[in-house]
């Protein structure tokens, strides 16, 4: 009997359960095998690019600072690579730079210190992502823990979640490395205690609708004392009996009440900045349905709840900034008024697949500036000549190791030190052509 081509295996609609059942196995095993081969070509990409200083490796717990010198992305006694490593393969992958230096690091990771893991990846007897979610979580272990877990996970690894995963990682650590307990206590007050606001960011898969997230991380005793004290504000409930839907607003009653707690406490109404973007017939058309503003770096919000978050606010209006401005400088840092306008028309890092906002941005000067008194022209600094950077890709063109410019459309051309070619437009980054 001959077997069907890969082609009538993809045409699915006349499959019963069973045979179904079947193909998909058969996809899995594909998955799989295409997940091994870009292991094993990141692997390889690691062993074209070591680090040229080794004595610069980044302890545990510096990750926010890899991209700084030759990058250590995995555990104690895995090799560093050399810096920028991850740009090139990143882009050819469509990839963020960010997720390329994780996916090396774990692969270096699974190859050096979980060779048992490694070994059921290569054999596919193990989905990449599940060895890739031990590898992220093995990283900071000595030799000798990060062992163990390979030989506690690996006969079972595809079978089990974050949940024994963690635990493996937990027993490990305290086997091994007991005085990593104190590490991480002091290594918690100091780098992970604090108060973080976030606020929606584009690509996160919905609208962002007026709503933010406050992280609290501290010690726990002091965590309880808020949490009871936001509880015990708290306007009772109504009676379920009488109004089904009372406990569906829970949350907005914690909300109410973390309000009145900062009302009591007298803290100060909210820095709120706005931009609100009008056309002439925004001001000629009578308004239509319920009105929108523009919060800056945010998105739409309704005018109502614009309303409600300015009653009783201190407002500063600021001057209207005019996107067509050309206006140059001599000075090498642009004004308020010219990096607003810069990030406000770029939104991101401009490298390509870079989504990184352009408010958490360098401004690049695209041409080199050159200081007046070095012999510069004047006027180098205007918005036509400036480009949103984040501090990595800022370095990375300042060490020449990619090349762009800006067309008169406003895209943005790259080059990179393979010969790879990407326009960075509106749409997103698209791969031009290979030299």
């Amino acid at each position: 009997m001959t077997q069907p081509s890969r082609e009538q295996l993809c045409e699915v609609d006349d499959l019963d359960a069973d045979r179904l059942l079947e193909v998909a196995r058969e996809a899995e095993v594909e998955v799989r095998r295409a997940e091994r081969r870009r292991l094993r070509l990141v692997l390889r990409w690691c062993d074209l690019h070591p680090a040229l200083d080794d004595t610069q490796r980044l302890s545990w717990g510096e990750q926010d600072r890899v991209w700084d010198c030759d990058a250590w992305i995995g555990g104690e006694g895995v090799p560093a690579v050399a810096e920028f490593t991850a740009e090139p393969l990143a882009a050819v992958m469509r990839m963020s730079p960010a997720a390329t230096t994780s996916l090396m690091g774990e692969a270096l990771e699974l190859r050096h210190r979980l060779p048992r893991i490694h070994a059921r990846v290569e054999s596919l007897e193990v989905a990449l992502w599940r060895a890739r979610r031990v590898a992220k979580a093995t990283q900071g272990l000595s030799v000798e823990a990060a062992a163990h877990v390979d030989a506690v996970l690996a006969p079972l690894v595809d079978s089990v979640g974050p949940t024994r995963i963690d635990r493996a990682v937990a027993e490990a650590a305290a086997l091994y490395d007991p005085e990593t307990l104190t590490d991480a206590e002091e290594h918690a007050r100091v780098h992970e205690w604090g108060i973080t606001l976030r606020h929606h960011r584009a690509g996160e898969g919905r609208q962002w609708a007026g709503t933010s997230w406050l992280a609290i991380t501290g010690d726990t005793p002091t965590l309880q004392r808020l949490h009871d004290l936001v509880t015990d504000t708290i306007a009772p409930p109504a009676d379920p009996a009488v109004d089904p839907d009372s406990q569906r607003d829970l949350g907005v009653r914690q909300i109410q009440a973390l309000a009145e707690v900062l009302d009591g406490l007298g803290a100060p109404r909210p820095r709120v900045r706005l931009a609100i973007d009008l056309t002439t017939d925004d001001l000629t058309e009578p308004l239509v349905g319920p009105g929108v503003g523009r919060v800056l770096g945010l998105g739409p919000a309704t005018l109502a709840t614009i309303r409600d978050w300015l009653a009783g606010a201190s407002v500063t209006v600021l001057p209207v900034l005019d996107m067509a401005r050309t206006d140059a400088i001599d000075a090498h840092d642009p004004p308020r008024w010219m990096r607003d306008l810069v990030t406000r028309r770029d939104t991101h890092c401009v490298h390509p697949f870079c989504d990184t906002p352009a408010t958490r941005c360098d401004l690049d000067h695209i041409t080199a500036y050159i200081p007046m008194d070095e012999g510069g022209p004047p006027g180098q600094t205007h918005p036509a000549n400036l480009a949103p950077l984040c501090r990595h890709h800022h370095r990375n063109k300042t060490h020449g190791h990619w090349t762009y410019h800006r067309t008169h459309h406003g895209d943005y051309l790259w080059h990179d030190q393979h010969g790879h070619t990407y326009a960075v437009t509106r749409q997103g980054t698209l791969e031009l052509e290979t030299r």
